[in-house]
């Protein structure tokens, strides 16, 4: 806290998780009614054999894997989040302008 106020201090970094934004309306990835929770693979542009990765473990929709193979798994499932963006939908907390 002294190097803080000493003035010496010039960037702080906060590392945060996603409950930051569940204030501003944006639901979370794993509870209930959350992405995860939610995810219909069987909805989503994929190879029945990545629909059963994701059924299996629902983390897969995100993983890096999965992205770089196939991104339309994640952007189909992020979609509305990316439509409520441009809308202004979300509204920012004060975490978020911190």
């Amino acid at each position: 806290a002294e190097f803080i106020k000493s003035g010496k201090c010039k960037s702080i970094a906060f590392l945060t998780g996603a409950g930051m934004s569940v204030g501003a309306g944006i639901p979370d990835f794993r509870s209930p009614g959350g992405m995860y929770d939610t995810l219909k693979p069987e909805l989503l542009t994929a190879t029945e054999e990545d629909r059963a990765a994701m059924r299996c473990e629902p983390t897969t929709v995100v993983s890096s894997d999965l992205f770089f193979r196939n991104a339309y798994p994640y952007l189909e499932l992020r979609r509305p989040f990316i439509l409520g963006v441009a809308e202004a939908k979300w509204k920012a907390t004060i975490s978020h302008w911190f």
